[in-house]
């Protein structure tokens, strides 16, 4: 395994090639533009009739990224921006040869809108190369935001408060945005900030850029507007009040509960790129319920976070890069039961910002007790300095344990290096990890390190992972679902782009991954050969070939049902996956697995079917059949699920969400009536209901809840 591993990256970094396509730079510096204050503020309605766009800052050198990287748009965007005291202000007139063809079927603020024509901006407000805020809405003027993270994560759950309107005409789409200095933060004393723009027409899957370098616009590539000054965030003071209303049944029992709970957010700009956020008696009823997933395996599922506190400025608390196993911090362990019921938090408080070149995050909790857990404080700190022209070094602390009365805390420091102009001229990432745990009743054995590099170039990427994570290693805020390992994890992708035809990208992907224990004694092997094909409709054919060895030193039961007993177990399973492109109004995604599993068989059957007639009903429909057949017996899951979205306007919203898993005995419905009259105001009715699933499967009610949240914010 070893010396395949050098041979595969040896190979892989000969073939590199230097093909870019940088249209990030013009005569060697980045794109850029001056801008000049409004005089009167524009009416954001989406028409572009206000006296400031005439003299606003133009853009209009976009680009194509896909289908064909450089090459000219096929259809004209340009941009204006402007910017007073309060606001930054862009217009974009995104016209289109054929209007009768520009796609808006999402009407729901803050969901995705992958099937609709799309403009975006992004804002590297402290021009590091880093980080940006990102900004997105389409032609019903649905907005949705993300941060990013590290020019690599995307953490779309974030959101803040900004105003955009769109509107249609006979030579296409408009949109207005305006984005509120007091919703972002950004260094005072600069005048420079980077900057991009994007625009996406799903029906030719056609994606223009002002800025990009391989296909990719991320913060490094971004352009530059200049100009900024004596802007305002006033007092730097929100204030967000909010009553929940509820009342609990337990179905079983026949007890009923009826709450009244008030709560409070205060967040303050201590100055304009540092501030500090206090919760009081949080309330996270009405937060959005988890899909539901099967393990397959012995190890621990992770699900996102999808709580508003800590989704606020939480990409200052990524560490590393980890993904998954290993992190440091991992805020859902706040707040949350071991079987996922919520805890009380008494109170909390975030400071988070960036002073310099310093980027820093605290945060402090008060938890309820829960149970035999007594109450808890529970305290993280993140600190990371930006050193080189992209890259950063940084530490993190973690101290308490929210699931139990022992003493917990983790020390960990961190080295993320990027360069755009890496060798063989393409992007060189790569990082460098170590952390340490201290728990009670626990000595030695409580370490963790990993390492990495990536050239994640369009045409022939590769990379290299490796992880050493000792027994007790034990991050009582983070995640960590395998310990006591050593992983290493390669892999290297070929992409082909016909110039014409009705293929847009063939790829070809190897992965190998091999995990061992401390010692080097094997306790995992997986090959895969991934070949897959995109045509230019984004219909895509997917094929992965998989060899595995898994060693299982102590028996474990899945499904709650069949017992794997201890064993040194080699299998090999295929994959076969089909779909259609997102832009369609009926999406069919299929897929068939089949193979080896431990020492019997698995067939896994998954279909999707997508139903988006218009902008005003969606409706989503999955279901995964798992068949197992083992020596000590078979059991077939089921896991499915029915989303339904109705929009009445652009501010009401109905969404249900049911689900149903036989291998955990349960089914549930999550069912919300939303209002967002503008963002930052929000009425919510949430009903819960959920059940059990007995031998022959009918269904039984356990408990029902309803809650009626009503929050509103205040700022100053």
């Amino acid at each position: 395994m070893q010396h395949s591993t050098r041979g595969l990256l040896v190979v892989t970094l000969l073939f590199v090639t230097s093909e870019s396509a940088a249209v990030y730079t013009v005569n060697g510096e980045r794109k850029s533009f001056e801008i000049y204050r409004a005089v009167n503020a524009p009416v954001i309605d989406g028409r572009l009739d206000d006296d400031v766009w005439r003299d606003a800052a133009k853009v209009e050198d976009f680009h194509q990224t896909s289908p064909t990287d450089g090459a000219i748009p096929t259809e004209v965007t340009i941009v204006r921006v402007a910017y007073d005291d309060e606001y930054l202000y862009i217009a974009a007139d995104l016209r289109d040869s054929d209007p009768g063809a520009i796609s808006a079927k999402q009407m729901i603020q803050g969901k995705s809108f992958f099937s609709d024509d799309r403009f975006w901006v992004t804002l590297d407000s402290f021009n590091n190369k880093r980080n940006d805020y990102f900004f997105q809405v389409n032609a019903n003027g649905v907005r949705r935001d993300a941060l990013r993270e590290n020019n690599a994560r995307f953490i779309e759950e974030w959101a803040a408060i900004w105003l955009a309107e769109s509107a249609r005409h006979d030579d296409g789409w408009a949109t207005e945005i305006a984005i509120p200095f007091k919703s972002i933060s950004f260094s005072p004393g600069s005048e420079t900030w980077g900057i991009n723009f994007g625009r996406g027409i799903v029906r030719k899957q056609e994606f223009n850029l002002w800025s990009s370098h391989e296909r990719q616009d991320w913060p490094a590539y971004g352009g530059e507007v200049h100009g900024i000054d004596d802007i305002e965030q006033g007092l730097g003071l929100d204030v967000v009040p909010s009553v929940n209303v509820g009342q609990s049944r337990d179905l079983v029992l026949g007890d009923s509960n009826s709450s009244f709970e008030p709560s409070l957010d205060l967040r303050y700009r201590i100055t304009p790129s540092l501030s500090t956020t206090l919760t009081i008696n949080t309330d996270f009823s009405t937060a959005e319920v988890d899909e539901q997933q099967v393990a397959l395996d012995r190890f621990s599922l992770f699900f996102p976070e999808k709580r508003d506190f800590f989704l606020q400025d939480a990409g200052i608390f990524e560490f590393g890069n980890i993904d998954t196993n290993g992190r440091p911090f991992f805020s859902r362990r706040i707040g949350l039961s071991g079987d996922g019921e919520p805890v009380g938090i008494d109170a909390g408080v975030k400071l988070t910002g960036r002073v310099g070149d310093f980027n820093v995050g605290t945060l402090a909790i008060r938890q309820e007790a829960a149970g035999v857990v007594d109450a808890k404080d529970l305290f993280v700190a993140r600190g990371s300095y930006n050193v080189l022209q992209e890259s950063a070094v940084g530490f993190i602390m973690t101290h308490g344990d929210p699931a139990s009365n022992d003493s917990n805390s983790l020390l960990g420091f961190d080295f993320l290096y990027r360069n755009s102009n890496g060798p063989f001229g393409e992007i060189l990432t790569s990082k460098l990890w170590l952390q340490q745990t201290s728990s009670s009743g626990i000595s030695g054995d409580d370490r963790a390190l990993g390492v990495a590099f990536e050239i994640p170039s369009d045409k022939l990427s590769v990379y290299a992972d490796a992880q050493y994570i000792e027994e007790n290693f034990r991050p009582a805020l983070g995640f960590v679902n395998r310990a006591g390992i050593q992983r290493v994890d390669v892999g290297t992708r070929y992409r082909y782009r016909p110039a014409t035809g009705f293929w847009r990208a063939i790829n070809a992907q190897f992965d190998a991954t091999n995990v061992t224990d401390i010692q080097g004694s094997t306790l995992s092997q997986k090959i895969r050969f991934r070949p897959s094909i995109y045509s230019n409709g984004d219909d895509f054919l997917f094929i992965n070939f998989e060899r595995n060895r898994e060693v299982v030193r102590n028996a474990f039961s899945l499904f709650n049902r069949l017992s794997i007993p201890q064993g040194d177990y080699r299998f090999n399973r295929v994959r076969a996956e089909i779909a259609t492109g997102m832009q369609r109004p009926l999406r069919v995604v299929l897929s068939l697995q089949d193979g080896g599993f431990f020492d019997g068989d698995r067939l896994e059957k998954f279909v999707e079917l997508q139903w988006n007639p218009s902008a005003y009903f969606a409706l989503g429909l999955s279901f995964t059949e798992n068949v197992v057949d083992l020596p000590r017996g078979s059991f077939t899951s089921h896991l499915a699920s029915l989303r339904t979205d109705i929009a009445f306007n652009s501010r009401w919203s109905w969404s249900s969400f049911l689900q149903y898993d036989n291998s955990a005995d349960v089914y549930g419905l999550n069912s919300r009536l939303r209002y967002v009259p503008e963002a930052g105001r929000e009425l919510v009715f949430v009903l819960n209901h959920g059940g059990v699933v007995s031998a022959d499967n009918s269904l039984s009610s356990t408990q029902s809840d309803l809650n009626l949240k009503l929050s509103y914010t205040f700022r100053y």
